[in-house]
């Protein structure tokens, strides 16, 4: 028997019809269509991530300028002022200013600070008070306008005194005999000859923390004087209403040197009252009159009636 060694192969070849070709190649398509649009929609939101938390912790280049360049407008105009005088200067020594300076920003943030007299350092404590109430009282109309103009939001009044420093004796006698000068009053209705009766009402309602002493001028008989301020700086630290706790009123007398400023001082703030003399500056720290208190004397430890004021240029001691 033979055997047949011719084997015979026989394939099978599956034919393709056109349309079968033209489905494989849509879900190709498809598929890196939908890989793609999946890749790119990551990217996106991938880096609005990124983006969003940058700006969160990072402030632009414009913030940071106006935060880190943006002044007051009190704090810039004083700044001006004094970088701007020629040569920069200050009629107040380093000391004085540092003594008024610290007691101001000892107080609390609404600070009520009063000001007798417009100065070169006007605009320095309205700044240091910025977030207080700063108000200023001067007898020179002129002044108070062009320091107004110069300075919008600032309030500054102007004021007649009723006082000449030629008289500065005979009102310190003068006061002694009448009632109406006593420490506790109302001055909006006083009739006393040393009382500035004549600010605005607000004034003598306010509970004022600190005031400065700095004017009117005080050089020559015809001059004004400071014995109507101090009177009535006293009176304002006296009449404060008081409660369970006594409230006290830091007043600063500019040239305390001076006798008239020193002598009435001394007589309405009080020799005890006086916490500090620094350079022409006398601190005083003046409590008010509780209601079981009061009295017609300014001081605990009664002074002399007076020093004797020798005549002033330009005037004598006149009614």
């Amino acid at each position: 028997m033979k055997s047949n060694k011719n084997t015979n192969l026989i394939l099978f070849h599956h034919r393709y019809t056109s349309s079968a070709v033209a489905t494989v190649n849509h879900h190709r398509l498809l598929l890196l269509f939908i890989f793609l649009l999946s890749f790119f929609t990551l990217l996106v939101f991938s880096f609005s991530l990124f983006s969003s938390s940058l700006h969160s912790t990072t402030p632009t280049s414009n913030s940071l300028s106006s935060s880190s360049s943006s002044l007051s407008p009190p704090i810039l105009a004083a700044l001006l002022h004094y970088t701007s005088s020629t040569p920069p200067n200050t009629s107040m020594s380093f000391s004085e200013l540092s003594a008024i300076s610290t007691v101001i920003n000892s107080k609390p943030p609404n600070c009520n600070l009063l000001v007798f007299g417009l100065s070169h350092e006007s605009l320095l404590w309205r700044s240091i008070n910025l977030k207080g109430r700063t108000v200023f009282v001067d007898d020179n109309p002129y002044a108070v306008s062009k320091f107004e103009q110069s300075n919008p939001g600032v309030e500054a009044y102007d004021v007649v005194f009723p006082t000449k420093l030629s008289q500065a004796g005979r009102l310190l006698r003068y006061y002694k005999t009448r009632p109406e000068c006593g420490p506790v009053q109302n001055l909006l209705f006083s009739d006393c000859k040393l009382a500035i009766n004549d600010l605005p009402n607000f004034v003598y309602e306010i509970d004022w923390d600190v005031i400065l002493v700095d004017g009117p001028r005080g050089y020559a008989g015809y001059s004004p004087g400071r014995m109507a301020p101090i009177f009535t700086s006293a009176v304002l630290a006296k009449s404060k209403s008081s409660g369970k706790k006594t409230k006290k009123t830091d007043v600063f007398v500019r040239e305390y040197g001076r006798r008239l400023e020193r002598v009435y001082s001394n007589e309405f703030l009080c020799e005890e009252n006086l916490v500090e003399v620094v350079g022409e500056i006398g601190h005083f720290v003046v409590a008010a009159e509780r209601g079981e208190k009061q009295g017609n004397g300014f001081c605990r430890n009664l002074t002399k009636l007076s020093e004797q004021f020798t005549p002033v240029s330009g005037g004598s001691d006149e009614d």
